[in-house]
This record gives structure tokens, C-alpha cells and sequence, in this order.
């Protein structure tokens, strides 16, 4: 009960989301790093035993702040889903994967580099498909979902196109994530989508 009352929080939820959002654009930028630089990546800037504390902020900050978003989210439009739920814990122990395999070897693939990459993905996974999944799956519930949806690939293709034309960089993790931030503020904490009517309980 005490969770699901904090997630229903729009002071805790817009308390979390803005300083995860600052500091996710100011992290890539610290100790003179250039976000833009292959080797500029949070997981590269924050190998070294003394920094690895700020990666782990980063990811706490982050999917916390996303997940309690999220579950703002369906609390707002009535959604139940224990699947979507379940990744968005999935994405949390992903991050966490990822800030533990931090400090390997860029030379080879060897275990922990595997790991890391493995754990990066699937936090990139089940970050985003607990935005998707509920608005696919009842679009035709409420006008909004089918523009969310929309919105959620946007940033999800936002990944591809970085990669494309920039390759591998913290760009790639500064701007889908601040995207995703975006998104979820504009839904929670703005008239934007002014229409808020509840969609019908849905069942997992």
C-alpha cells in the first residue's frame, strides 16, 4: 500500500523526475568529458573505482524517476498491468547490472564486457515497453494512447538514429532518456493531453 500510495505522489514523482533529468545532461559532461566521443560513454566515464558512485546515481535517479512516472501514468489512466509492472522492475535490476559490470576490458568480449552490454539492452528493453505495451494494447480505449504509443517509438527510434549518423556515444544515453523524462512531465504534470478519461481496467 505505502508503494503504490508514494507512486501516486505528484510531488514525489516530480521531485525525482527533475534532478534525474539535470543530471543526466550534466553527468556526460563532467571531468572535461565529450559526450560526443566513442569513448565518451557514462560506462567509460565512470569505470574508474572512485567514480563509480556517480554512475550509480545516474541509474538510480533514472529508472527510478521513470519507473514512479510510469506508475503515475497508469494510475492517471486507470491501467492494470502486472506484465508491464514486472518489467519495469526488470529495468531497474538491469541498470543495476549494468553499474555492477561497470570497469572491463574494451579490448575483447570478454564475460563482464558481455554482461554489460547484455544489461544495457535489456534495461533499454524494459524501459521503454512498459510506455508501449499498455497503449498498444488498449488504443482504442482512449484517444491519447495511440499518440503515446507514437511518442514512445519516437524515442525509441531516437536510439537508431543517434547510432546512425553519431555511432556509439553518451548521446545515445543523454538524449532517448531525456526524451522519455519529457514525455512522462508532459503527461503527468501538464494539460497537454487535457482529455483524461479513464481507460476500463485492464487485465494481465
Amino acid at each position: 500500500m505505502m508503494k503504490k500510495k508514494i507512486f501516486k505522489s505528484k510531488e514525489f514523482c516530480l521531485a525525482i523526475l527533475i534532478p534525474a533529468f539535470i543530471y543526466g545532461l550534466a553527468l556526460p559532461f563532467f571531468w572535461g568529458n565529450n559526450p560526443a566521443s566513442e569513448l565518451g560513454t557514462l560506462s567509460l566515464l565512470c569505470e574508474s573505482p572512485d567514480k563509480k558512485i556517480y554512475f550509480w546515481l545516474w541509474g538510480i535517479l533514472t529508472s527510478g524517476s521513470i519507473i514512479a512516472n510510469t506508475q503515475l501514468l497508469y494510475s492517471r489512466y486507470n491501467i492494470r498491468s502486472k506484465v508491464s509492472n514486472f518489467f519495469c522492475l526488470l529495468s531497474f535490476i538491469g541498470v543495476c547490472v549494468v553499474a555492477l559490470t561497470l570497469g572491463h576490458s574494451i579490448e575483447d568480449w570478454n564475460p563482464k564486457r558481455i554482461a554489460h552490454w547484455v544489461a544495457t539492452g535489456l534495461f533499454i528493453a524494459f524501459t521503454v515497453v512498459p510506455l508501449l505495451l499498455p497503449f498498444i494494447q488498449h488504443r482504442k480505449e482512449n484517444k491519447n494512447f495511440p499518440i503515446f504509443a507514437v511518442c514512445t517509438v519516437l524515442v525509441l527510434m531516437s536510439f537508431v538514429v543517434i547510432f546512425v549518423f553519431v555511432g556509439k556515444s553518451a548521446l545515445m544515453e543523454m538524449i532517448p532518456i531525456a526524451l522519455i523524462e519529457i514525455f512522462l512531465f508532459t503527461v503527468n504534470f501538464t494539460k497537454v493531453f487535457k482529455t483524461q478519461e479513464l481507460c476500463e481496467t485492464a487485465k494481465q
